[in-house]
């Protein structure tokens, strides 16, 4: 059994986006949530489980193939959280739990792999959340890391928590991650969000690329 957990959140309705699915849009001939799962999957020694709501079926085809569990979130309209509560029912136990939106277009294996780093850096039973500051502002990205123990008080907490709610709650639990690595910052919700990912197509690697961390190369 895998130590770390990964869970990939894929149940949304888009609906910023507007009448296309955002997940299913295509980024070089390759669905969005494809990307991001293909990312995941190529970290070693771990479990990835994908929440699927809307559009389930749609979301599950595009996933052929991969070496990915599924779970239904039938309550996915409420919001995010239950998708998380969902998530962290179904992947089991584990040491940490990477909860990733499927919409970071950017994100690489690299960029977790570096965000693993940080959160076995920290002290024990820290939450690992990326950060920047940008144009003047403190930024909060994606993904985010909760070890056990966390992960047990959002699942305590029933699905009104979350993992934002609980360092609401707990601040102290909270652990940056400070980096200016795009990925961790760049999600796809909107028509001209695609249009800007569609426009810098060349900086994103192709699915099934070779992506390691530094100390492997």
């Amino acid at each position: 059994m895998a130590d770390l957990k990964i869970i990939l959140l894929a149940a949304g309705e888009s609906r910023r986006m507007g009448v296309p699915n955002k997940l299913l849009l295509e980024i070089a001939s390759v669905p969005l949530v494809r990307r991001t799962a293909d990312s995941l999957s190529a970290i070693p020694n771990t479990d990835v489980t994908v929440v699927l709501g809307h559009e389930a079926d749609e979301i599950r085809t595009a996933l052929t193939d991969m070496p990915v569990d599924f779970t239904m979130n039938d309550d996915h309209a409420t919001g995010q959280m239950s998708s998380v509560h969902a998530g962290l029912m179904a992947a089991g136990e584990g040491s940490c739990f990477l909860i990733v939106p499927a919409d970071m277009p950017r994100l690489t294996t690299l960029d977790c792999l570096l965000l693993l780093d940080a959160h076995n850096a920290a002290p024990e039973g820290r939450i690992t959340v990326p950060y920047r500051e940008h144009e003047g502002a403190r930024q909060r990205g994606n993904p985010v890391i909760l070890p056990a123990s966390a992960a047990q008080s959002v699942l305590d907490g029933g699905i009104n928590l979350g993992c934002r709610g609980l360092l609401d709650r707990e601040p102290g639990l909270l652990h940056a991650f400070e980096t200016d690595r795009e990925g961790f910052f760049v999600d796809m919700d909107t028509p001209d969000a695609y249009a800007d990912v569609l426009a810098d197509a060349a900086k994103y690697l192709p699915a099934g690329s070779k992506r390691r961390h530094p100390e492997w190369n």
